[in-house]
């Protein structure tokens, strides 16, 4: 496609774009893994309610949430929407898709059987939503990825199918296995007017040949570039590059059941001999922030004057003494996989930090999929991880249960608190959102005291964005919009 008008028309209306995205789809499109959001960010896949990255959720497939009692929710749907097949949107098909959600082997986090009792459809255009206990967050939870709606259709093969079964502005007309899909506009698509004619979507890993597209008009936007691409297209008279504040966080994930991190000292030695000034400068140059916690200054759940741990390689030696563990006896073997922006620098950096300490760290590299039954499992020590906690729903109580308490299904670092579930649960069920942004607060700062983990970065994500483009906006979930436009001469 390359950007070119289809038809030879000059309009506006009969552009396609071409739009690079570093991971490809690696699930046969179940939709309760990440490529959920390949889809939602390819314009196919619509959720029930749509989060702006304001914090607001707003109307999507629903056009209104009412909670009737603690443990109920009606959601009404929105009339007159019908799959790209031609069947109806209406609560039946809204239930049999969410169903096969909960059903899903590992489903996600923030919409699983622990969170969701029950799912029936109430006449035809009502959806009745049960859940265990008290729940404020149900909404938030229908804002994910995880949670899109499909077409009864999608689900009658072994696998699942969006070709043709999604309510989005585009429609799938061809996909290349972890290449590239190519979309065509819906023309009954319910919320109006879609801009662009077609689009392809590529799946392309090395971030320097992405950048490399959108300067040779290749292609027209480009996601999570690297810095020395950022740095590259400085300049560029032809490319913008947008770079935005993430909630995503950069951490040295520790099994806090495994030696040597099953000793609190032992982490908190680790924790002083990093210097997380000295690593956003020279990994991130400039991009990304040190971190404070799991959470970044200025988020509304951080704990007030939250700031950096400092280096202290004189401490970390101490806090060994005090563990009763001799550096020369900690062997490490840190895992770094491929797709994780900057890992192998930041890996190299943190191995001299820890041989300045007398520890020997190994650094151990692969693609992600090579190294996550490990991490699963808990067969490692410690491991490099990139995590976005609003990634799971768009409020961090999926972020946290998944990773932090004792039955998360993320729970990388094998860290059990029943006093830090107690306080998860309790945020989850509490309406006022300023009373559940406070409960968050104290559970990062408990993960902190506690040196559950070393928390890294606080991370941005730069997107390069081709002359002529309108309409875009960088965003956890969407790209590829109804209102995304290109211009060329």
């Amino acid at each position: 496609m390359g950007g070119q008008t289809s038809g030879g028309a000059g309009t506006a209306g009969t552009r396609s774009i071409v739009i690079d995205e570093p991971f490809a789809p690696a699930a046969n499109w179940s939709l309760e893994t990440d490529d959920a959001f390949v889809l939602t960010k390819a314009g196919c896949l619509e959720t029930l309610v749509r989060y702006e990255t304001s914090g607001a959720i707003k109307p999507m497939l629903a056009t209104s949430w009412t909670q009737t009692t603690p443990t109920t929710w009606d959601i009404k749907l929105r009339r007159g929407v019908t799959f790209q097949d031609g069947t109806p949107l209406d609560a039946k098909a809204v239930v049999g898709a969410l169903k096969q959600a909960l059903a899903a082997k590992t489903p996600a986090p923030g919409f699983s059987p622990k969170t969701i009792d029950g799912v029936t459809a109430v006449g035809g255009s009502t959806v009745r939503m049960t859940t265990p206990g008290p729940d404020a967050l149900l909404p938030y939870r229908l804002a994910s990825p995880n949670t899109g709606i499909l077409a009864p259709k999608a689900y009658s093969g072994t696998s699942t199918n969006p070709k043709g079964t999604c309510t989005g502005p585009f429609r799938i007309t061809k996909e290349i296995p972890q290449q590239a899909i190519q979309l065509k506009r819906n023309s009954s698509y319910w919320g109006g007017s879609v801009k662009l004619a077609s689009a392809e979507v590529r799946f392309i890993a090395d971030a320097a040949k992405r950048a490399t597209q959108v300067q040779t008009g290749e292609a027209q936007i480009s996601r999570k570039l690297s810095v020395p691409s950022v740095q590259d297209l400085k300049g560029n008279g032809t490319v913008t590059v947008r770079t935005e504040q993430l909630p995503r966080t950069t951490e040295l994930v520790l099994n806090n059941k495994k030696a040597p991190f099953s000793n609190e000292k032992v982490r908190q030695a680790f924790r002083a001999a990093i210097d997380t000034k000295a690593i956003t400068s020279a990994v991130y140059q400039g991009t990304g922030r040190p971190a404070v916690g799991p959470f970044a200054p200025g988020e509304p759940w951080t704990p007030e004057g939250a700031a950096p741990v400092k280096a202290d390689p004189a401490k970390a030696k101490a806090l060994l003494t005090e563990a009763g563990v001799a550096p020369s006896a900690i062997k490490v073997q840190l895992i770094a996989y491929n797709e994780g922006s900057g890992f192998s620098d930041l890996a190299a950096v943190i191995q001299q930090e820890l041989k300045a300490i007398g520890v020997k760290a190994t650094i151990r590299t692969g693609d992600y999929a090579s190294v996550e039954p490990d991490l699963l499992s808990g067969g490692f020590q410690a491991a490099l991880l990139s995590r976005n906690h609003l990634g799971d729903m768009p409020d961090p109580a999926g972020y946290l249960t998944a990773d932090y308490t004792c039955k998360g299904n993320y729970n990388l670092s094998h860290y059990c608190d029943p006093k830090t579930d107690a306080l998860i649960q309790k945020a989850a069920a509490t309406k006022d959102a300023k009373a559940r942004y406070a409960d968050y607060a104290k559970v990062a700062a408990r993960l902190q005291a506690d040196a559950v983990d070393v928390f890294l970065a606080h991370e941005t994500e730069s997107v390069a964005v081709a002359s002529g483009v309108k309409g875009f906006a960088v965003h956890p979930y969407y790209t590829l919009t109804a209102d995304l436009t290109l211009n060329t001469k």
